[in-house]
């Protein structure tokens, strides 16, 4: 992907921050809508955002702003060299307690954005797989537009295997699966048709998270169920691959209670 010019930066920053006139706002827009990079760019960087607004907000301990003034107070009046340490002291204390407080807010910073990458190398490792399968002769290990031969291969290759609906009749039609790694762990991938657009359907464990996004201009679209994390890639527009999981998930049997 190509590095963005300082002036791009620069105004991807400014149209966040709200700085740009509205004319100049508008000629931005109308950039993202034709230049992928600067279109990925900002994606990722409204996430981000996004991800450090969602820390939680710590609020200040009962009682410690009462101390604070009765220190504050008490010092003020005193103006012998024992005031004078005493703010000292005090300003020791309050860099000791500032320094604290930025270690606490810089780690839950790097947690966030630790999670925010992990879900992003996820999303990025199934475009990758996608994106092999289009350019190998044949988009899947096993081909055929079965269910009930495509569910048993799977079952046969990894230790969970997910449902291989038919969904010819919602305009989805079954090509076959393939077997992808994600993470170095095996995964099944579930591919379909719908006009001349190929659709990855892989299936991770249940209970990671990989938001909706755009990843090398081809659109990634995700939801669960007790079972699986399902990750849908494809060039179709993000209206038909909402399409797609609205048919997946009604023609899908309810997971089996264990």
């Amino acid at each position: 992907m190509a590095l963005l010019k300082d002036d791009d930066e620069l105004l991807l920053n400014a149209y966040f921050d709200g700085e740009l006139d509205p004319v100049s706002a508008r000629e931005f827009e109308r950039r993202l809508e034709r230049d992928e990079t600067l279109k990925a760019r900002h994606d990722r960087l409204q996430k981000l955002r996004e991800a450090v607004r969602s820390i939680p907000q710590t609020g200040m301990p009962a009682g410690l702003q009462a101390r604070i003034q009765a220190r504050l107070d008490a010092e003020r009046r005193n103006n012998n060299n024992v005031t004078v340490l005493r703010r000292r002291t005090w300003s020791y204390q309050a860099l000791a307690a500032a320094a604290v407080f930025g270690a606490v807010i810089s780690s839950s910073v790097m947690m966030t954005m630790e999670q925010f990458g992990q879900r992003d190398s996820v999303a990025s490792e199934v475009v990758a797989g996608h994106i092999r399968g289009l350019l190998a002769p044949q988009p899947y290990d096993i081909a055929s537009s079965d269910r009930h031969t495509v569910k048993p291969w799977f079952t046969a290759r990894l230790p969970a295997s997910p449902q291989v609906p038919d969904l010819a009749a919602q305009g989805f039609s079954l090509l076959g699966g393939r077997v992808d790694v994600i993470g170095h762990n095996p995964v099944a991938t579930i591919v379909y048709k719908h006009a001349a657009h190929t659709i990855s359907l892989t299936t991770l464990r249940s209970g990671q998270s990989v938001p909706d996004q755009t990843v090398s201009g081809y659109n990634v679209r995700s939801w669960s169920d007790p079972d699986f994390t399902y990750v849908a890639v494809s060039d179709l527009p993000g209206a038909d691959l909402t399409a797609f999981e609205r048919a997946f998930s009604k023609a899908a049997p309810a997971p089996e209670i264990k």
